[in-house]
């Protein structure tokens, strides 16, 4: 009996996710120790966009943005035809297409477009999480019933459920600190795309 022949382009991108979720953790994460100047629960994520460090953050959102690009791609590709999602993988793309534009605006700062870069860079943001956690619910839900995806398959979902509770909660409950309500929201994407990377590389293993 042969062994199963991986699929080369999902393995890649199951490869691509899981490191672009390193990297763009490993980056916010270090800025939130050595940015002395900024209070890591009172300031949002954007903040440390720029200043000492901001090149490289801004580098790791360009990073995502190409993983989200690569997720709406490869997310429609390892889901079994009957089940595939047109919708979720829009939505990802969107997001990809957004996010560059939050890390672009800051750039304005002190210039004389700063209060429509501001603007934009709001509208972006907003953009951004509501695709992505939107297509995070559509795509858990069409692989609770892919035959490719039982492994683990209900973490996927909580993790969707738990972001979309949590953008609510950032964008609705203003007594709380933005950056620890923002942060919050970050962090459960990047563990639902770290679960992404795991699924889309068992899923590689088992095309049809």
């Amino acid at each position: 009996m042969t062994a199963p022949q991986r699929n080369t382009a999902l393995a890649s991108a199951a490869v691509w996710m899981a490191f672009v979720v390193f990297a763009f953790a490993l980056t916010a994460g270090v800025l939130q120790v050595s940015r002395a100047d900024l209070d890591p629960v009172a300031m949002p994520l954007s903040a440390y966009l720029r200043g000492a460090g901001g090149a490289w953050l801004r580098g790791a959102y360009y990073l995502m943005a190409s993983a989200l690009a690569c997720l709406a791609w490869s997310s429609f590709r390892a889901t079994r035809a009957p089940l595939r999602s047109a919708l979720a993988s829009a939505l990802f793309l969107i997001a990809a297409l957004a996010l560059p534009v939050v890390a672009w605006t800051v750039l304005y700062e002190h210039t004389p477009s700063e209060d429509f870069a501001r603007l934009v860079h709001g509208e972006a943001a907003q953009a951004t999480f509501l695709c992505l956690v939107v297509a995070m619910l559509v795509l858990s839900t069409h692989w609770l019933r892919d035959p490719r995806m039982q492994s683990g398959r209900h973490l996927g979902v909580a993790l969707a459920w738990l972001a979309f509770v949590q953008m609510w909660v950032l964008a609705l409950w203003k007594g709380l600190p933005p950056g620890l309500t923002q942060k919050a929201l970050i962090v459960l994407i990047l563990l639902w795309l770290a679960w992404v990377a795991r699924q889309l590389w068992r899923a590689s293993l088992s095309q049809d």
